[in-house]
């Protein structure tokens, strides 16, 4: 297996020489493999800025914080906002700003005097990383042209294998993105925030590219579900927008989860344990009969798929006094959706119905609701980045979304806002890679999007 890590040079890429060779080290003999293709000589034009912005952009600890106190959740986030709005400025978007809330907006301003804020754009990314694995000192690392077999990468045994991700097969001759195995590489969203900003700083130098005025919006605290809360609508001034958040290639997605959080609070009875006989009310034994008592082969995420639904415990904290169970709840159907929640109620009162010592509390937070609702009414905008993916010269995959965007709740409020692609994997996880083939057929889709639109008032 040859694999080229290659982290001091943001942007270089070392490229095989095309005949096979043998290992110095092992003597064994190594093939080639034959550097993939872009889908585009744009594309392949923007890859090596997508690269350079990402490598710098995945650098930056931008980790969103569960129960936050303020917008954004975590100070690494206005550093990356900062970053990007320098940069837009320095593109000639001397509207630039980061607000008080740590969202960045900008606009590529109109092509033609004529244009209106009716035929503004949006494309939208977030800032912030996954909670879920550790996002410190994330070293981003090239693997070149790679072979289609198991990368093992240098720290604490991580290994991406194909057998494992069949997705990693198709990538075979692609410049694969890793971190270093003991870190998230960021990829969501960074992948998104450099496949726009490259897109801009294209169409920015290029200003004779056919494309209707685009407003750029970085937002905050997504991970957490908190995105669309302080974005103003109405501010951005645009007919829609598009959140550069999926996965594969070709990926275009106008459907997501309906989402709620439930908090289960569970009171105890606390002594002395060498006095506790008839007394210890142990809170955290309840809460885990609760979560045991949850049915495992039918509503949970590693059990269900496509459009089933589930119900994740992912937090058990406490003490014997008092237990908290924090569980997402999700489904395409709002009704569907609304009985699982009904199924988590009643199975936590079932286990504790033989203590009536214990307290139980239950708090349902509304996160998000599936965007096909609002969607359907529009179907151009939805039919206008399908033109584009097309014209990029890619087969669009129609699939629903298990999980959700901040089109989720923006389509919501108000504003149309399906997803696109961004070539990037195994999202929350030390495993999270992405294809650079991918991420520049992204940002190319992005120019495609602005040529479509250009064309759909005339």
């Amino acid at each position: 297996m040859f694999v080229c890590w290659s982290s001091q040079s943001p942007g270089s890429i070392p490229r095989h020489t095309g005949t096979a060779g043998a290992n110095p080290a092992t003597g064994i003999l190594i093939a080639s493999v034959a550097s993939a293709p872009y889908t585009s000589s744009l594309a392949q034009a923007l890859s090596t800025d997508v690269l350079e912005r990402f490598q710098r952009y995945a650098r930056i600890d931008t980790q969103s914080r569960r129960d936050r106190e303020q917008s954004p959740s975590t100070p690494g986030q206005l550093e990356l906002g900062r970053t990007l709005v320098e940069e837009l400025s320095q593109l000639g978007l001397d509207d630039s700003r980061l607000d008080e809330n740590g969202y960045v907006f900008a606009t590529l301003g109109p092509q033609h005097p004529e244009s209106t804020a009716q035929t503004a754009i949006g494309l939208i990314a977030h800032l912030d990383t996954s909670p879920d694995a550790p996002g410190a000192g994330v070293e981003p690392l090239v693997h070149s042209e790679y072979d289609g077999g198991v990368l093992e990468l240098p720290r604490d045994g991580t290994v991406l294998d194909p057998d494992a991700m069949p997705e990693l097969r198709a990538k075979q001759g692609h410049d694969l993105v890793t971190a270093s195995g003991d870190t998230l590489l960021g990829a969501d969203d960074k992948a998104g925030v450099a496949a726009i900003m490259a897109a801009i700083a294209h169409m920015s130098a290029n200003p004779d590219m056919p494309r209707p005025p685009l407003r750029v919006a970085f937002t905050p605290d997504e991970e957490i579900g908190e995105g669309a809360t302080l974005f103003d609508i109405e501010r951005f001034g645009v007919r829609c927008a598009y959140t550069i958040d999926g996965s594969e290639l070709g990926e275009l997605q106008d459907e997501t989860f309906s989402a709620d959080e439930v908090i289960l609070t569970i009171g105890g009875v606390d002594i002395h344990p060498g006095q506790a006989t008839g007394k210890l009310v142990n809170a955290l034994r309840l809460a885990a009969k609760v979560v045991a008592a949850l049915p495992s082969e039918t509503l949970a995420p590693e059990t269900t798929a496509g459009r089933e639904g589930f119900i994740h415990p992912y937090q058990l904290t406490g003490t014997p006094a008092r237990a908290r169970i924090a569980a997402i709840v999700r489904d395409f159907d709002d009704e569907r959706l609304a009985s699982h929640v009904e199924l988590l109620k009643h199975t936590a009162q079932r286990a504790l119905a033989t203590e009536p010592r214990a307290n139980l509390d239950i708090q349902v937070r509304r996160q998000y609701r599936n965007m096909r609702n609002q969607l359907a009414a529009v179907p151009e905008v939805t039919a206008a980045a399908e033109a584009a993916i097309r014209a990029e010269g890619i087969e669009p995959i129609r699939t629903p979304i298990r999980g959700g965007t901040d089109g989720s709740r923006l389509s919501e409020m108000g504003l149309p806002t399906p997803n696109i692609f961004t070539g990037a994997h195994e999202f929350h996880s030390v495993r999270e890679w992405a294809s650079l083939q991918d991420m520049a057929a992204s940002a190319a889709t992005i120019v495609r999007l602005a040529e479509v639109w250009s064309r759909t008032d005339k």
